[in-house]
């Protein structure tokens, strides 16, 4: 297999997301599911997406967002959603076509979506799933599979590099 080819496959995506919101956690297992290529999930409330956020100069606070890190950028809003489409597999990642849609509609229908999350889906806890794929702070091996700067390492070296989901979401 060449060098490049190797790089591709290393290659990841991280969803950070509102872990508290039904919605979110739905979309999470689904991407899970679907997934053709690694994918770690953080939670816009934790240290991931802090340093992330200081980062790339986005605010983790505004919860009315799903990001995504892919190949050392930040993507959000409807933007985040047809790229994270790329990394499904079929017929999934035929949503990717999406991005063919004039910006301002699919922001403006993601934000309606966005202010509704928490009462369009019921209630739903995380599943065992979730588990190997849940990043409380950032590490290298982490931060090179996301084409991130080894400078977003996070300093705590009695942190377990992945964790489970937040407790009590």
């Amino acid at each position: 297999m060449s060098s490049v080819r190797v790089i591709m496959a290393e290659r990841a995506m991280l969803l950070v997301l509102d872990a508290e919101c039904p919605l979110c956690r739905r979309a999470a297992h689904f991407v899970l599911r679907h997934a053709r290529v690694p994918v770690y999930l953080a939670s816009l409330h934790e240290t991931p997406a802090r340093r992330l956020g200081g980062h790339f100069g986005a605010d983790p606070g505004q919860l009315d967002s799903v990001w995504l890190v892919r190949e050392g950028e930040l993507h959000r809003d409807s933007a985040a959603l047809w790229r994270l489409a790329q990394g499904l597999r079929w017929p999934w990642r035929g949503l990717a076509v999406l991005r063919w849609l004039p910006p301002a509609w699919r922001d403006g229908v993601y934000h309606v979506v966005g202010r509704r999350r928490h009462r369009l889906a019921p209630a739903t806890d995380w599943s065992r799933e979730v588990e190997g794929h849940w990043v409380t702070r950032l590490d290298a091996s982490v931060c090179r599979r996301l084409g991130l700067p080894l400078a977003l390492v996070n300093a705590a070296p009695h942190t377990a590099d992945h964790e489970h989901p937040p407790q009590g979401v």
